[in-house]
């Protein structure tokens, strides 16, 4: 029977490491070397000094595309990570990150070499009180500046600036970089403004590495989500939906959030996902535009119609507080 992981209705899905922010300057992207001491030490490039893992050159599959996807170099997507990046990091044995600072899934320790047991269970057989802390860590996650990574608000074309050296990168959130990854990995080839953007195919779903792709994602938002508890045996729980009938059984204010009795489309204002909002509801901007996704909606329990986000809202006052100085936080709001 087919158990998918609950976290995979709450987002809107890779790479292992998009943007390290140590790496998105001027001088970074030009040289296209990603390949920084996780000590931050001299002569330590990704731990090389104590054997964690030494700089490479990236090696992409040069061959064609297939005749589903005509246009060749111009996505920035194409032979990942190249045109961000040529040399990064290649961490050995059981060291893992950007800069191989971190250890693999299932793996910790200074040393990596210690084993931790991560127990995955049904969220609808967990007590009242571990439902209310898995839920209050996606609320911490979908709050706390991811620690490592950026993600970039504009194509490789436009992203050192009208100037040429302001960065056009910005933090986000664990939880919504989590959702990010996905949108960025599926959208569609923008093709230069007045153009229909291409969506033929895209870069995560028309492929054999479809179901192992998604695994990965969600453990690496399980492996963000340990280091921002520091707790290595968190785990995500999974949902059996088809126990539920016709019934949404974990659409309750104690898990997902119960139907708004004020708005068809909104969730209970008893559920902490009320003061949650969503990303990449734009798209149409998106394709004609040319930009990527950052704009922001609030949380509606049926899919917002793109360009529909109401420009007037904006978090309560005590989420806003939650998130002072952060970037979801609107300006005037303090």
């Amino acid at each position: 029977m087919w158990k998918y992981v609950l976290l995979v209705i709450l987002g809107a899905v890779l790479v292992r490491a998009q943007f390290p922010r140590e790496c998105v300057t001027p001088e970074g992207l030009r040289s296209g070397q990603c390949c920084l001491s996780p000590r931050g030490l001299p002569n330590d490039e990704c731990g090389s000094s104590t054997g964690r893992g030494q700089c490479v050159s990236i090696s992409a599959d040069r061959r064609p595309h297939g005749p589903q996807y005509p246009h060749d170099g111009r996505d920035d997507r194409e032979r990942w990570p190249i045109r961000f990046f040529n040399r990064t990091c290649r961490c050995n044995g059981n060291f893992s990150g950007y800069n191989c600072g971190r250890c693999r899934h299932g793996f910790t320790g200074v040393n990596c070499d210690l084993r931790v047991s991560v127990v995955r269970r049904n969220v609808m057989q967990m007590t009242a009180a571990e439902k209310a802390a898995f839920i209050n860590a996606l609320d911490q996650a979908k709050r706390t500046v991811h620690p490592d990574l950026v993600i970039a608000t504009r194509r490789y074309q436009e992203v050192f600036g009208p100037d040429g050296s302001t960065m056009q990168f910005e933090n986000i959130t664990i939880y919504n970089y989590f959702v990010w990854t996905h949108y960025y990995s599926v959208s569609k080839t923008f093709l230069g403004a007045g153009q229909q953007s291409f969506g033929g195919v895209d870069f995560s779903h028309e492929g054999p590495g479809f179901v192992t792709w998604h695994r990965f994602h969600l453990l690496q938002l399980e492996r963000d989500m340990q280091d921002m508890l520091q707790d290595p045996t968190f785990a995500l729980p999974y949902w059996n939906f088809a126990i539920g009938g016709s019934t949404c059984d974990i659409c309750t204010d104690d898990l997902l959030g119960d139907r708004s009795t004020f708005d068809a489309n909104g969730i209970s204002s008893n559920s902490l996902f009320a003061e949650w909002r969503v990303i990449c509801e734009s798209v149409d901007d998106y394709d004609t535009l040319g930009t990527i996704c950052n704009s922001e909606c609030p949380v509606s329990r049926s899919r917002v119609t793109p360009g529909a986000c109401p420009l007037s809202w904006s978090p309560s006052a005590a989420v806003c507080q939650k998130t002072k100085g952060h970037v979801l936080c609107p300006s005037g709001q303090s």
